[in-house]
């Protein structure tokens, strides 16, 4: 079975359970397959439409926000995999 999230075939992370609604989709206990977010594996993490994630403490606060597409490892790996013409 494949990651519970992907982007242009590249796997973010798995959870173990979804729950969606009309702003967002909720990755609960998310465990990331990027390292520089493994920071944040057991977490949930809120997904926006527009593709920015959110992150959240057991407490109900917000840790952290940023979109994917900041993040270098995860820019590298689509780089690599889809290289910018010349």
């Amino acid at each position: 079975m494949g990651a519970a999230l992907s982007l242009f075939e590249l796997d973010v992370l798995d959870c173990e359970s979804v729950d969606i609604c009309e702003e967002s989709v909720q990755y609960n206990e998310a465990v990331f397959f990027i390292k520089s977010l493994q920071k944040y594996n057991g977490k949930c993490i809120e997904v926006k439409h527009n593709w920015k994630f959110v992150i959240w403490s057991d407490e109900g606060q917000i840790i952290d926000e940023f979109f994917l597409i900041e993040n270098d490892e995860f820019r590298q790996k689509l780089y690599e995999r889809y290289p910018l013409a010349k």
